[in-house]
């Protein structure tokens, strides 16, 4: 089960940040930040002092998008899993990007960007399977 924790409706491209902390965890956050050219999806672990975001994933490039459709409204959605180790980034309720904090795992469409070197982060597709199960 998701629990959704941040509802929003944003224009992709217009500039954008907002995130929210793990329901169990309050020292885990993501956050989505659309920088008016990418959208990206970050995790940070507040523990790590020195360097908070732990990793990131690419959810847009702005210019892939088609002009008419930057006009329309998206829903966009944080939700974290009941253990409060997984974070969903929903947009018009599609999983566009997910971390799982207890297997240090990143899912997205593109396994882009890839964690950097000597991060005990990897990366994984997002697959119909994995939205299926996250979704029911």
């Amino acid at each position: 089960m998701l629990y959704s924790v941040l509802t929003d409706q944003i224009l992709l491209g217009e500039g954008y940040r907002n995130g929210a902390h793990s329901t169990l965890h309050e020292q885990l956050v993501v956050m989505f930040e659309d920088d008016g050219e990418t959208g990206y999806f970050y995790a940070m672990d507040l523990d790590q002092k020195d360097s908070p975001i732990v990793d990131s994933l690419f959810v847009y490039n702005v210019s892939d998008i088609e002009a008419e459709s930057l006009k329309e409204p998206r829903r966009l959605e944080i939700c974290w899993s009941e253990d409060g180790f997984q974070a969903f980034l929903l947009i018009n309720g599609y999983p566009h990007a997910v971390f799982d904090f207890r297997q240090f795992v990143g899912y997205n469409h593109t396994k882009h960007p890839y964690p950097e070197l000597g991060s005990m982060w990897v990366r994984k597709e997002t697959t119909p399977e994995l939205v299926e199960k996250w979704l029911r």
